[in-house]
Order: C-alpha cells, then sequence, then structure tokens
C-alpha cells in the first residue's frame, strides 16, 4: 500500500438517501423543520487535500486550489468543497502555517439530485484539514463548522468518520461516528440509529429540482400519510420488514405533481422487484431497495436501457 504524506488526505465522500422525511410548517426563521431517517450508501466520491507549505515560512495567508474531473463544475466560492476551505482558513488560518490548500475531487455522485454530492464534498474538506493541520478537534466541533456549510453537511462528517480508516482514531470511535441517524431541527440535530443492509438502485431523470421550489410548495399541498419515524427505528433495529411502511418522504406529494419525469421514473422502477421505492430528498432520484443483488443489478440495467441514469450499489452499515 502506497504510504501517504502527512500533508495528504483521501477521504471517501459517500451518497446519502433519505430513508423517510417528515416536514412541519415554515417557522419565523424561515426553515421549515425536519425529521429524517438518512442512511450513506457506499457509492461515493473520492476527494483528496493536499497541503503545500510556503518555503518562505509563517502562518496565514492560505490559497485554494480545486479541480475536479467535471469540467462544468464550479472551482470557486460555488463549491461547497472550496467554500468548506474558506471557512477553515476563517477560523483556524492565522494559527497553520501558510500554504496552498490543494482540493481534487474525483466525481461519481451526480450534480443536484438530492444525494448530498457536494455537502459531502465539503465534509470531506473539513476533516482533511482537521488532520492536516492537526488541530485536534472534536466529532462535535466538526459538525458544528459542518453546519455553517448546510444541513446535510454534518450528516455526511458523521458517515465520514466511521468508514474512513485515515481520520484520527478519536474521530472515527466517537459514538456518533455511524451511517444511519436520524436528523431533526433543520437537519443538523443527529442521533445515530441501527441503519439498513440493503443492495440499492439509484436514478434519476435528465432534469435538476430546487430544493428551494419543493419547500415553497409544501406549505400548499395536501400531506396524506407522514412517517412514524419512532416505529421506523424500531423496525429497523429488528430488521422487521414492516419498515417499509414508513418509507415516506412527504416531499414526493409536490415533486412528483410538478415533475413528471420523477413520477414516471417512479413508476418504472416500481414496476422491478424491489420491495421498496422511494424519492430521495427533494428530487429527482428516485431510489429502490431490494432483498438480492441479482435483483438489484437486473432492475439498474432496465433502468439504465430505459434512458435514465442510474447506479446500484448498496447502504453503508
Amino acid at each position: 500500500m502506497e504510504r501517504k504524506r502527512n500533508n495528504e488526505v483521501t477521504i471517501r465522500s459517500f451518497a446519502k438517501i433519505n430513508l423517510s422525511i417528515d416536514v412541519g410548517p415554515l417557522g419565523n426563521d424561515g426553515f421549515h423543520p425536519v425529521d429524517t431517517i438518512m442512511q450513506q450508501l457506499y457509492f461515493h466520491d473520492d476527494v483528496k487535500v493536499i497541503f503545500r507549505k510556503d518555503p518562505g515560512g509563517g502562518n496565514g495567508n492560505q490559497q485554494i486550489r480545486l479541480t475536479s474531473n467535471r469540467r462544468y463544475l464550479p472551482a470557486d466560492e460555488r463549491n461547497l468543497a472550496y467554500k468548506a476551505a474558506l471557512l477553515m482558513i476563517r477560523n483556524f488560518g492565522q494559527k497553520v502555517p501558510a500554504g496552498l490548500i490543494m482540493i481534487r475531487l474525483f466525481k461519481r455522485i451526480p450534480i443536484a439530485a438530492g444525494l448530498a454530492g457536494g455537502s459531502g464534498n465539503g465534509a470531506a474538506v473539513i476533516h482533511s484539514l482537521n488532520k492536516i493541520w492537526e488541530l485536534d478537534l472534536s466529532l462535535d466541533e466538526i459538525f458544528r463548522l459542518c453546519g455553517e456549510l448546510g444541513s446535510d453537511v454534518p450528516f455526511c462528517a458523521m458517515g465520514q468518520a466511521i468508514a474512513n480508516p485515515e481520520l484520527p482514531e478519536s474521530i472515527r470511535q466517537d459514538r456518533r461516528a455511524a451511517s444511519c441517524a436520524r436528523a431533526t431541527g433543520r437537519g443538523t440535530i443527529l442521533e445515530p440509529v441501527q441503519g439498513i443492509r440493503k443492495p440499492i438502485v439509484i436514478a434519476k431523470p435528465r432534469l435538476s429540482v430546487s430544493t428551494a421550489e419543493v419547500y415553497r410548495g409544501i406549505d400548499h399541498c395536501g400531506i396524506p400519510e407522514r412517517p412514524d419515524n419512532e416505529q421506523l427505528i424500531r423496525d429497523m433495529k429488528d430488521r422487521n420488514d414492516r419498515m417499509y411502511k414508513n418509507f415516506i418522504n412527504v416531499l414526493e406529494n409536490y415533486t412528483l405533481s410538478q415533475f413528471k419525469e420523477v413520477a414516471g421514473l417512479k413508476n418504472f422502477l416500481s414496476g422491478t422487484d424491489a420491495d421498496k421505492v422511494l424519492m430521495s430528498g427533494s428530487g429527482p432520484t428516485v431510489f429502490a431497495v431490494y432483498s438480492d443483488v441479482n435483483q438489484a443489478e437486473d432492475a439498474c440495467a432496465r433502468v439504465r436501457a430505459a434512458g435514465y441514469e442510474a447506479y446500484r450499489t448498496r447502504t453503508l452499515t
């Protein structure tokens, strides 16, 4: 195995799906409170962070350079990985050597797909600089920083903590290093729960869906059914197939009615051998859960043949 230098870290940045989502009414703070069970998948991007010290010495004055295998991806403040590096510079830049932060993204997770690809990349940069700069941040402190970047970012940091052996032992052994969690409030209050062990197919139509639009729209939708997340957690722990009854995403009430391509994809996947099919997040990605890897493989091939972008993976446990 290649020996990594102390100034270089590569993090696997995992996709996530929502096994359930409930959303409350718009609050005075301008946010909708959520109650969701999030599960990370093995499907991941690779985020490499290299720090080159300025040979002139001294502290402060760090620069950022971001590159990616997706040429259309922004390489500035519009990218959460870049924004994460800026956040770390603002908080710790005067305490660490001057130099260049090089971020190299190898993207597999589709962009703007509701899979937290960008959020995971941001969390990976925070984890990486914590190690490279020897900041000795706790997972609590990392969650706080991630929360400044977005509501999904702390959960991404949680799953990366348990599944990346390059990270400090204190991070990996924290009781909240987990691949599945219940998230409440703005999605940043996290409690680990027992996840599922299943083959998964994720698929998306060739369009993007605005999360802000969906959350505005849900205020004007009837919601006939909401998940019972307490029962869902119990059924997941018992590995009971009754859990699928509470795989409910209330955001479907808006997205499926406004974006027929997403509804069509969900219907297509429902015609396979899936145990459950559900939209993840605000869309447009739809995922299907299978009991057998061969069923998932067959379904993925069928979905691709129908013209959708699709990937077969598994849950991260």
